[in-house]
């Protein structure tokens, strides 16, 4: 089994729609922001439009999950949700699961 690097991971942008698919694009048409364990491994990415505050409920939040090496094993999205509709500062709050296809 392969594993997606972060770089791979960060690079991808999702259907603002909900819709579990990469979006033409680039995920650089995007505001980012991430949140990081004591290890220093990515752990929460979030992906807004440009000037959206980390307040407002504009955000495509998604937590990665990390094996006993490393390795990038599983991508998951606030509420298992690819929607543009998360906030931010909330990100320790949401569930986290898989976005519906």
């Amino acid at each position: 089994m392969g594993f997606w690097s972060v770089v791979e991971i960060l690079n991808k942008v999702f259907d603002p729609q909900g819709a579990l698919r990469i979006v033409s694009g680039s995920s650089s048409d995007y505001t980012k922001r991430f949140d990081y364990d004591a290890n220093g491994n990515v752990i929460y990415i979030g992906l807004a439009k440009p000037g959206a505050a980390t307040s407002e409920t504009k955000w495509q939040i998604r937590k990665l999950e990390y094996d006993a090496n490393g390795n990038v094993i599983a991508e998951l999205f606030a509420d298992g949700s690819a929607a543009f509709d998360k906030v931010w500062d909330n990100r320790t709050l949401y569930t986290y699961g898989q976005a519906p296809v």
